[in-house]
């Protein structure tokens, strides 16, 4: 027998149980568009309920059923996700809600898109609709404008949100039924975590056939290396708030070890009001709003972003630049130092409490070589200013994008 990937865990604390299904295929404009698309078709309906009243309805009678459809971007890679989150049917004194009855209902609209022209332009138009609110706010705009500055020369990289738009909007019946028959061979991973996993297990093995089951998940290749191209680039909107966004690339490329350092820089530099330049920028130069730093390991990006008085940008942008050249040099407040240690592990604390948090440390085990066995606990207990250092020095200085 072909060994398949599916993995379902015991569930020895939640009331509820978790299943999972991803789909990975490479990034591209057109794959994210037509994901996109077809995540949002299948959380409206499927063959099975061909109506978003009788699909709605199906989730509601398995005693609220939650499922969540939606694709992720993991550097080169789309995950197209399927989560879906049940009460344990050991919790409900119900002779008709057994894991059967809720593994068939997640396993129709998984397995069986509706494409009804009708449905595909009813998901067509709630995408351009929520497209639409979500980059009328200056921030998502920015971001936007940051990634196809940044992946100018890599376009199928460049898109934030949901993909290409035009894509979206082109899309018919025909191509989106094309799409979906040649996602059965991308490889395709199911996880769970539920009181039986034995026998979830089996039925996941019966409900899910797909050809991609028995291709390897893992990949070693997702990472996107950054390309040394100084960009410095001004919009204007009329804002009364501007947005200054500052990119740094890694000149080596990190893995998941590597990450740890670069959220721990994030805390250090914007984490809280005590951080460098939430002091720095918003106290100090009074002219911040927000102040945010994030490390995208897989676009080798580490990224900060502020609001700010549009007549304080220059003077923003220099501390940003000088805090960092700091660390450069070597020099690491220890108290501070020591405080984002605390918060990250927390934070990591507040995680480990978490279902969803839990099955997606089980995707990334499955999706990274070695990741399962990596000990973040210790890894950060034991990360040291000297560290720290090493991981700026590994940053130049690639983008400024500013929005007013």
């Amino acid at each position: 027998m072909l060994t398949t990937n599916i993995t379902v865990r015991k569930n020895k604390k939640f009331t509820t149980a978790a299943i999972g299904c991803f789909l990975r295929l490479p990034l591209t404009k057109h794959n994210l568009a037509y994901a996109s698309l077809l995540a949002r078709m299948q959380m409206n309906s499927c063959l099975s309920y061909p109506s978003l009243a009788l699909q709605q309805k199906r989730l509601a009678d398995l005693y609220d059923l939650q499922l969540e459809i939606v694709p992720q971007v993991f550097g080169k890679e789309v995950i197209l996700t399927y989560y879906a989150n049940f009460v344990e049917p050991i919790e409900i004194l119900d002779p008709h809600y057994t894991y059967e009855e809720i593994l068939n209902a997640i396993a129709q609209i998984v397995n069986h898109p509706n494409f009804a022209e009708p449905m595909v332009e009813y998901a067509k138009r709630q995408l351009a609709e929520e497209y639409q609110e979500l980059i009328e706010q200056p921030t998502n705009y920015a971001l936007e404008q940051f990634f196809k500055s940044w992946y100018q020369d890599q376009p199928d990289y460049a898109e934030t949100f949901i993909g290409s738009l035009d894509e979206i909007k082109a899309a018919t019946s025909t191509s989106m039924m094309h799409y979906w028959h040649n996602l059965s061979d991308v490889p395709i991973l199911i996880l769970g975590m539920t009181r039986d996993n034995k026998l979830v297990s089996k039925l996941a093995q019966t409900m899910f056939q797909q050809t991609g089951l028995t291709k390897p998940f893992q990949t070693d290749a997702l990472t996107i290396s950054a390309k040394r191209n100084l960009i410095e680039k001004e919009d204007k909107q009329g804002n009364t708030q501007t947005q200054l966004l500052i990119g740094f690339g890694l000149e080596q490329e990190i893995d998941y070890r590597g990450q740890v350092l670069g959220i721990l820089l994030a805390q250090y530099l914007a984490g809280d009001q005590s951080s460098k330049l939430f002091t720095q920028i918003r106290e100090q130069l009074g002219a911040a709003y927000n102040v945010e730093a994030n490390c995208f390991a897989n676009n080798s990006l580490f990224l900060v972003s502020a609001g700010l008085d549009p007549n304080k940008i220059e003077a923003a942008k220099k501390i940003i630049l000088t805090e960092i050249g700091k660390i450069i040099q070597g020099e690491v407040d220890d108290n501070l130092f020591k405080k984002a240690k605390k918060a990250m592990l927390r934070t990591m604390k507040i995680g480990l409490d978490g279902q969803s948090w839990q099955l997606g440390q089980m995707l990334r085990g499955e999706l990274f070589p070695g990741y399962l066995d990596f000990d973040r606990e210790s890894a950060i207990k034991k990360a040291t200013p000297k560290q720290l250092v090493a991981f700026a020095q590994n940053l130049f200085f690639n983008e400024s994008y500013v929005l007013k």
